[in-house]
């Protein structure tokens, strides 16, 4: 990790700006072709969820935007992110749960199943265990082919922590299509970085699993 110099930083105008904002975050919402991730998990007896969860955080490291953090008045930037989602428990009710960081897969993969296994057993909380601010917030929506999502926000002033959502993938004719909800910080993020980021998305759902 280390600092943004802000005095010849290229978006400080945007940076003061939005931070000024009472509610800074913005939401998009699209949709990602799913197919060769969904075909290769079958395949190979995979867990779909903590496939695509590694794909969500893995390109979120790709787009340097995403690792910006405030810091108080200044900007951190993360070499690496970690990932935190929602996960249902047995009542119900949901817990927050530690994944790690997204670069390697296999090693990140036998780390959520070990996570999804202390759920399952009762572990249950609200608190997250990593304290540090190189996380992305995930959650699942798998009931709902959506097309919009907004989150509930303490409205906490340095909180600039990106939110990501998938929900219920559905096919089509030629397709296997999938929503996904990016939820940023203005102040970090705009955009053609959410853009950026779809854009990516998109092929690492196409083709991180065909290299493997």
């Amino acid at each position: 990790m280390k600092k943004i110099d802000l005095s010849s930083w290229n978006r400080r105008a945007q940076f003061e700006f939005y931070s000024e904002f009472k509610q800074p975050f913005f939401n998009v919402c699209a949709t990602v072709d799913v197919t060769h991730t969904l075909h290769y998990c079958k395949q190979n007896q995979l867990s779909y969820f903590i496939c695509s969860l590694f794909l969500l955080g893995y390109t979120a490291n790709q787009i340097e935007a995403f690792r910006y953090r405030i810091n108080n008045d200044e900007v951190d930037i993360h070499n690496n992110l970690a990932l935190s989602c929602t996960v249902l428990n047995n009542d119900e009710s949901f817990s927050f749960c530690d994944f790690g960081e997204c670069t390697n897969f296999d090693s990140f993969y036998q780390h959520a199943v070990q996570q999804l296994d202390r759920v399952k057993n009762g572990s249950k909380s609200l608190v997250s265990s990593n304290q540090q601010h190189n996380k992305i917030f995930c959650s699942v929506l798998p009931w709902l082919h959506f097309t919009s999502f907004a989150h509930a926000q303490k409205q906490d002033k340095h909180d600039s922590i990106p939110r990501i959502v998938m929900g219920k993938y559905k096919h089509t004719q030629n397709e296997i299509l999938m929503p996904v909800s990016v939820e940023v910080h203005h102040a970090l993020v705009d955009g053609l970085h959410v853009g950026q980021y779809f854009e990516k998305l998109q092929h690492n759902f196409a083709h991180f699993f065909i290299s493997k």
